[in-house]
C-alpha cells in the first residue's frame, strides 16, 4: 500500500516558468479593447482635420494608428502574457514586430514604383 504524506513539502518554482495572470487582468484588457473599439468607430465619423488639430496633415490617420498600436500592444502584453514572460519571450515578440515592419516596408516599396509596360508584354 502507498503511504500518503500528510505534510508534503512545497515544490520550489522552476526558473523561467511564469505565473498565470488573474482573470481580472483579462477582464480589464477586454474592457479596454471594447473602449478602443468605440474610439475607432467614433474616429471614422469625426473629421479631426476640421478641428484645432487641422494644421497637422493626416491627423485622422495618425490618431487611428495610435489607437491600433495601443490595441495591438494590449493584446500582446496581456492576452499573450508577454508582460510576465522571459527575456526570450520578449525577444520573439519584438522579432515578430520587426518582421512585420520589414515586410510592410518591402510591400510599400513595390507600391511606390512606376511600372513601365511594354507593347510585347501584354
Amino acid at each position: 500500500m502507498a503511504h500518503i504524506n500528510p505534510n508534503p513539502k512545497p515544490v520550489p518554482p522552476q526558473q523561467g516558468v511564469t505565473a498565470h495572470p488573474k482573470a481580472t487582468v483579462y477582464h480589464l484588457t477586454f474592457a479596454f479593447l471594447l473602449f478602443m473599439l468605440v474610439v475607432t468607430v467614433g474616429l471614422y465619423y469625426v473629421d479631426l482635420s476640421k478641428g484645432p488639430l487641422g494644421a497637422i496633415t493626416g491627423i485622422n490617420l495618425i490618431v487611428a494608428l495610435i489607437v491600433a498600436v495601443l490595441k495591438a500592444s494590449s493584446v500582446v502584453l496581456f492576452f499573450m502574457n508577454v508582460r510576465n514572460g522571459t527575456k526570450l519571450t520578449y525577444l520573439w515578440a519584438a522579432l515578430g514586430f520587426i518582421w512585420a515592419l520589414l515586410m510592410g516596408g518591402i510591400f510599400m516599396d513595390y507600391q511606390t514604383r512606376h511600372w513601365v509596360f511594354h507593347q510585347g508584354w501584354n
